[in-house]
């Protein structure tokens, strides 16, 4: 019985071996075959690694003369903010300053035309006194002389008097 035991052993390892021989063959295929890729992508994956770096440095740099760019703009930004508040602090004197202009700026207009006008109405009040009175003089007695300086003047006599 040992013996039949033992050719099943031995027919056994026979078939174990049988299948073991091709999957270790294709087991050295694919080993040599990520081997072969390895060794031709080592050498593009360190370049492509110090590709990367180099990248990063310059992204790096990049970063330094932003922030040093940015203090250059904080600056500008401040001067802008600084001339914005100025404008709006002369918008409001502007506002303030028209809105004194237009409440006494009529006052010292119609003063001014008082001050200068009265010479011209002087001189020429006389004359239309003067025809007044010759209007009146020379008008029969009664309502007529009102009618008269009232048409001089340009204008008619009030309803009810003439």
């Amino acid at each position: 019985m040992t013996a039949t035991w033992q050719i099943v052993g031995v027919i056994l390892l026979a078939v174990l071996v049988g299948a073991l021989v091709p999957v270790l063959v294709q087991l050295r295929k694919t080993l040599r075959a990520a081997e072969s890729v390895l060794s031709t992508t080592g050498p593009r994956i360190d370049r492509t690694l110090d590709e990367v770096s180099e990248a990063a440095s310059r992204i790096n740099q990049l970063g330094r003369s932003l922030e040093r760019d940015a203090e250059g703009l904080r600056v500008f930004t401040d001067a802008a903010a600084s001339l914005g508040r100025s404008l709006k602090q002369a918008q409001e004197s502007l506002r303030m300053v028209t809105a004194i202009g237009a409440a006494v700026g009529p006052a010292v207009v119609a003063g001014l035309r008082s001050l200068f006008t009265p010479e011209r109405d002087e001189e020429a009040a006389p004359a239309s006194r003067r025809a007044e009175e010759r209007a009146a003089a020379e008008a029969p007695a009664g309502g007529r002389a009102v009618d008269s300086r009232l048409e001089s003047l340009g204008k008619e006599a009030p309803i009810g008097h003439g």
